[in-house]
């Protein structure tokens, strides 16, 4: 059960977190312009949006859980999170400079 859950939570995270950053990056090059040379600042933005985001379900979801399950679902969610982080800075880098301004 443990497990299930802890991957159910990290792809949960995940999901959210790549999501986010793609809603800001595509909001960033749209509405405020934002170029390639900006690409640094706009992910920390999106990455702040995105743990605000995970942190806003943990809030929501982990009281519902009983002691132990919800330990294993705050630990796959924030690892299912930096994972987003990292794949977005690294394997998804090309498809959020597409959303900036050249």
């Amino acid at each position: 059960m443990g497990f299930f859950l802890v991957l159910k939570a990290g792809f949960l995270g995940f999901g959210l977190s790549l999501g986010v950053q793609l809603l800001v990056f595509y909001l960033a090059g749209q509405f405020l312009g934002a170029s390639i040379r900006h690409f640094i600042r706009v992910f920390l933005l999106a990455a702040v949006a995105s743990f605000l985001a995970v942190d806003l379900l943990l809030y929501i979801r982990v009281p519902t859980y009983e002691a132990p399950h919800s330990q294993f679902f705050l630990v796959g969610c924030i690892g299912g999170w930096l994972g987003g982080l990292a794949s977005g800075l690294t394997q998804m880098r090309g498809y959020l400079v597409r959303f900036l301004n050249r």
